[in-house]
């Protein structure tokens, strides 16, 4: 009985219930992350809130909320009580953008990428300053550029952030560091792989190579931790 207890507590147990439950306890708790679509307006993240008729919601901890209704002929961005009229051509890649204050721009969809032209035809430049993430407004500028309207009216224009796959990366790099740092025989199996086995006749590790297996293994550990952060 004792035995058997102290297998179920052994260290390698232990680390894959503890990867186990932690994966799981990650997947649950970042699946809305990773899978609901959203837009940024001046460096405010946007995501759905809720539709009804023809009003779409749009929320943001940082900044208003947006409403986009939709109309047979475009659309109307309201933000602030502020109405923007979007128009869509029938090239489905161009939009007139009106604003309240009487001006109009073009803003075309070139592979994905929105590009703004004034009334003249020059294009509207995207460079703006920021001052503890609150954007500057320069003189003649537009609060919301047509290109960010066009985006908070269009769905297809909104998108899943992250990358999911950093995660799974993330884990076989954790059970790789697991592993070199814990067993021997994968320490052994590693040292056969490695290219000293083309040069040297019949080659046996050492006692530095099983340390730097060790060492090796808490590297990639810690390692697997910076991976997964850079999944968000």
């Amino acid at each position: 009985m004792a035995a058997k207890f102290r297998k179920v507590l052994s260290p390698t147990v232990i680390f894959f219930t503890c990867v186990i439950i932690l994966s799981v306890i990650v997947a649950v708790l970042s699946r809305p992350y990773f899978t609901e679509p959203v837009y940024s307006i001046n460096l405010n993240k946007y995501h759905f809130a809720s539709e009804h008729d023809n009003l779409v919601a749009y929320q943001s901890k940082t900044a208003a909320p947006i409403q986009v209704r939709i109309e047979d002929d475009g659309r109307t961005v309201i933000i602030n009580h502020m109405e923007y009229y979007i128009t869509k051509y029938s090239s489905n890649t161009t939009y007139n953008v009106a604003y309240p204050n009487g001006r109009n721009y073009e803003v075309r969809d070139e592979s994905g990428n929105l590009w703004s032209f004034d009334e003249n035809g020059d294009l509207v430049l995207e460079v703006f300053a920021y001052v503890n993430n609150q954007r500057i407004i320069q003189e003649g500028e537009e609060e919301f550029t047509p290109a960010m309207l066009v985006t908070a009216a269009y769905p297809e224009y909104h998108n899943t952030p992250g990358a999911p796959g950093f995660l799974f990366l993330a884990l076989a790099i954790l059970i790789y560091g697991w592993c070199s740092f814990r067993y021997k025989k994968f320490q052994d199996i590693m040292f056969n792989l490695s290219a000293q086995r083309l040069w040297v006749k019949d080659p046996e590790p050492s006692d530095f190579y099983y340390f730097m297996c060790k060492a090796g293994g808490i590297f990639c550990m810690g390692f697997a931790i910076w991976v997964a952060i850079q999944a968000y």
